[in-house]
């Protein structure tokens, strides 16, 4: 390609004679001595003043393998190396379509279709001289995935789980019971002692489960589980988004209507009961938090980022013992949020409010709430709740520094779908939030929020006009 100034795999298919400056690169990746650069398109290698692409130089390290000769540890060892030098993302289409050239495309069909495949072995396909070598790379693409990719990887880790197994390896089976066996023996498999005694824990990497089981109510207990959780996710590559199964003799959920009753929801019901045990629900989610990840045993309306039944009883809770040390947490979370795709945490809000009020803490979730969700609704009972001096002043004080946080990816696209500022935007929706289309009506001057001016107390006028302006 003309205008491109580094090499990428076809050269070397083309011209042999730039393997050589490939297999250097090879040797400065096994070797760790090699460096990333920025390409005009991508991210790179300058080997000796010759520019390649990154993903080239991984395509041709595991291409031009013979079958017989193909080693799956140093291919692994290989693809780690390149994952710590340009990440997982810069490297999962090439290791993806390794297993696709390698094992798909030889033998199976799609009896299905593009948006649902059906992938089947073809008539007659003989896989009788694949490699086991090429079964236990595949198999570590596949956790590669349900590791370091987005949460929809795993639809990916699946479909190569699947082809292995349909060629006639038992492979995925053993990791499926087993796990990679990457995991310190005291993580895969944990069992609590002394005042911890009858906590037992399983993790399976490969399967990205956490199986829990509790059968002592006691802090001990609940507060071994949390040191658990942190360690794992904290000192290994354990997957980022998981299941979380929990057994307890406690069936309790937090006290918050339309939240799944699902046993992630009552490992943290039960833990926050403790207050001693608040810090540690803290640590484990801020282990556990991150923004395209979910706990993969629920979906649709229930979907949850992790770590967000943590920070749900750690707020429900400080809040009724009247204290707010952990706000913070919670703040952070509903920024971190996807709001895209998750909307559990609207009615956390309105549990809150219908606690508490609109206090100076119900306000601040209110307005984190309304830059991090797709449509926070609102609710007749807000009018009356938020018509005093208090809370009023309360929220007029986060008038400006709404505007200054960096926007959720939600706020942003919806504000430039409508052609406003952000800032505007999320104001816009807190105050829909709380007097519904009553907020957006104008008077003959345009202003906004026309009735509800003229029906407040001569006292708070000043008050209302100040926040709808």
């Amino acid at each position: 390609m003309a205008d491109i100034e580094y090499l990428v795999f076809d050269d070397a298919l083309r011209d042999t004679g730039t393997r050589a400056v490939f297999d250097r690169t090879v040797q400065a990746v096994n070797d760790g001595t090699a460096r990333r650069v920025k390409l005009s398109r991508g991210q790179g290698f300058d080997t000796a003043g010759e520019k390649l692409l990154g993903s080239a130089v991984l395509e041709y390290a595991l291409g031009l393998v013979p079958a017989d000769e193909f080693d799956a540890a140093a291919a692994r060892d290989f693809s780690e190396r390149m994952r710590a030098l340009f990440g997982w993302h810069d490297i999962t289409y090439t290791l993806t379509h390794w297993v696709e050239t390698r094992l798909c495309s030889p033998y199976f069909e799609n009896r299905g279709t593009d948006w649902s495949p059906d992938w089947q072995l073809r008539a007659g396909a003989d896989a009788s001289d694949l490699p086991e070598s090429f079964f236990e790379f595949s198999c570590y693409v596949a956790i590669g995935e349900l590791k370091h990719g987005p949460s929809y990887a795993s639809v990916s880790a699946n479909r190569i789980f699947d082809w292995v197994t349909k060629l006639g390896s038992d492979l995925p089976e053993r990791l499926k019971k087993h796990g990679t066996g990457e995991l310190p023996p005291e993580l895969a498999a944990f069992r609590g002692t002394g005042d911890a005694e009858g906590v037992t824990a399983k993790a399976n990497d490969a399967l990205a489960t956490i199986r829990i089981a509790v059968k002592h109510e006691t802090a001990g207990s609940y507060g071994a589980v949390l040191d658990y959780l942190t360690t794992l996710l904290d000192t290994t590559d354990f997957p980022r988004s998981y299941a979380i199964e929990f057994r307890g003799p406690t069936k309790q959920y937090l006290p918050v209507k339309k939240l799944p009753k699902k046993s992630v929801n009552q490992l943290f019901a039960c833990a926050a009961a403790y207050p001693e045990l608040w810090p540690k629900i803290a640590a484990y989610a801020r282990a556990a938090m991150s923004e395209y990840d979910w706990y993969t045993n629920l979906d649709g309306a229930d979907c949850a980022m992790p770590g967000t039944f943590a920070v749900f009883a750690l707020g429900i809770a400080e809040a009724a013992s009247g204290g707010n040390d952990h706000v913070p947490l919670v703040l952070d979370y509903l920024r971190e949020v996807d709001g895209e795709h998750q909307s559990l945490h609207e009615h956390v809000l309105a549990a809150h409010i219908d606690a508490h009020g609109f206090d100076d803490v119900g306000l601040a979730y209110l307005v984190a709430c309304a830059g991090n969700i797709q449509e926070l609704q609102h609710r007749k009972t807000y009018p009356a709740l938020i018509a005093n001096e208090r809370s009023l002043r309360a929220l007029l004080a986060l008038r400006e520094p709404a505007e200054t946080p960096d926007p959720s990816g939600t706020s942003a696209l919806a504000a430039n779908l409508r052609g406003e500022p952000v800032a505007d935007y999320a104001w816009r929706h807190v105050l829909t939030a709380i007097w519904g289309s009553a907020a957006e009506t104008r008077d003959a001057n345009g202003g906004a929020g026309a009735t509800l001016i003229a029906a407040a107390p001569a006292e708070l006028r000043p008050l209302y006009e100040a926040i709808l302006a």
